[in-house]
């Protein structure tokens, strides 16, 4: 369990400061439901790649990487890479491969040599939603050769092997995920 050293006081005003920030944005995490993110892991031409689903008409506009936590002793996330401007198609509908700094126009943060398997990967898009989940993927992820087409992959995540289109459909599911379903 992290502990904050914040005192009660400031985080009930940056509680409140929250709730007043969420009256104005569309974001789907601010209108007091949680949407359950869920991202897929899969190794394309010998890298992880994240799949982030996203909601129709988004597109994935940053992505920051973090080493999660243990679960059991805690700890700080600590940022490990930090890219935006992506520069391809299916970088913008949510697939990247770590690390990969030619996907994006701006590289923010250089990628350390190799990634843990316990990460916590942010999503930006345009709609200004973030997509995150942080989760320790396992050692042998289901393998692609580069070129494999989105809609083609299987991926690995929390609830099991998933396609591209059962990751979309599982946010999309949600009554608060994506702004058409609200």
């Amino acid at each position: 369990m992290l502990t904050s050293p914040v005192s009660p006081w400031r985080r009930r005003a940056a509680g409140g400061l929250l709730g007043l920030l969420c009256l104005g944005l569309t974001a789907a995490h601010c209108d007091g439901q949680q949407v359950d993110d869920v991202l897929g892991y899969v190794e394309i031409g010998g890298r992880t790649a994240v799949y982030a689903p996203l909601c129709p008409g988004d597109e994935i506009r940053k992505v920051r990487v973090y080493t999660a936590p243990d679960p059991e002793r805690g700890g700080d996330f600590t940022p490990l890479w930090e890219a935006e401007g992506p520069t391809t198609d299916l970088v913008r509908q949510g697939l990247f491969v770590l690390g990969d700094d030619s996907q994006f126009s701006t590289v923010i943060r250089e990628p350390p040599a190799a990634f843990p398997r316990r990460l916590s990967v942010a999503a930006d898009t345009v709609s200004g939603v973030i997509r995150d989940e942080a989760r320790e993927h396992p050692a042998e992820l289901p393998r692609y050769p580069l070129g494999t087409p989105l809609e083609e992959l299987t991926f690995d995540t929390e609830d099991g092997p998933m396609s591209a289109a059962q990751l979309r459909e599982t946010l999309e599911s949600q009554p608060t995920a994506c702004p058409t379903n609200r």
